[in-house]
């Protein structure tokens, strides 16, 4: 029931956000054409931007942004285009749909926060779950090189740039694996880090108090763990107010 919930909850808003984009059209049609490219084009941005502001995961802000064109112009557009970007979303969006965990990028104050506690905690080996394009990877690994720093990431198209980017960059202590990170032993490291989002959280934390080792330290981008307060709360002076919460094992 919670799976097929999960399937019909995100279809529902996305038709929601359509229908109000589309009556919001049509009650302008004195002063604009409905129908054509332009406008659909609009249709599909503002249906986005409802979506964003409802939390959709990326994957269905961009069905909620090709969806007007693609009812109206369907005939003229080959199927095989339609399978090309559905392919390329899920090579992209994998964990969206199967874990419900957006892709969420780290900015740069925010990797700089994260090397801050890398090095107060004297950590030696650092993962980072749910890794992405590998920034907070190849960040690390940079500032510093006698620390051995992981990132675990199952979006095969990400994984594979990802993978480039650390090859490029010649860094002998940063990898990128192809791995989920439930099958992950995180008592392996000193130092775990996720920018996931709220729906695994708490079996996320239990994994890791199950694993991992006293002192080291579990770090969470934004998302809390559910009934338990972090041992300490970083803020970072970004734009977004990023929040490290920080729960020592």
């Amino acid at each position: 029931m919670r799976v097929l919930r999960n399937q019909i909850v995100p279809w529902i808003k996305v038709l929601g956000c359509q229908a109000l984009v589309l009556a919001a059209v049509l009650s302008l049609s004195r002063f604009i054409t409905p129908g054509t490219l332009p406008v659909l084009l609009g249709q599909g941005a503002a249906a986005a931007a409802l979506g964003r502001l409802l939390r959709m995961p990326p994957i269905w802000l961009v069905v909620q942004f090709l969806l007007p064109v693609a009812v109206v112009y369907g005939d003229a557009i080959p199927a095989w285009a339609y399978l090309a970007a559905f392919v390329l979303c899920a090579l992209v969006y994998w964990n969206s749909a199967s874990e419900q965990v957006p892709l969420y990028l780290t900015n740069r104050r925010t990797w700089q926060a994260l090397s801050d506690l890398v090095a107060a905690a004297q950590a030696k080996r650092v993962v980072d779950l749910g890794s992405g394009m590998g920034g907070v990877v190849t960040f690390l690994a940079h500032a510093h090189p006698e620390v051995e720093v992981s990132g675990l990431e199952t979006a095969p198209l990400v994984v594979a740039a990802s993978k480039l980017r650390i090859a490029f960059s010649r860094l002998v202590n940063a990898r990128i694996v192809y791995r989920s990170l439930w099958d992950a032993d995180l008592g392996a490291y000193d130092l775990v880090y996720c920018f996931l989002s709220p729906v695994p959280m708490a079996r996320l934390f239990e994994k890791a108090r199950a694993e991992m080792r006293p002192g080291t330290l579990f770090v969470s981008n934004s998302f809390t763990v559910p009934g338990r307060a972090a041992d300490r709360i970083l803020d970072v002076d970004d734009a977004r107010r990023t929040q490290l919460h920080i729960y020592t094992l």
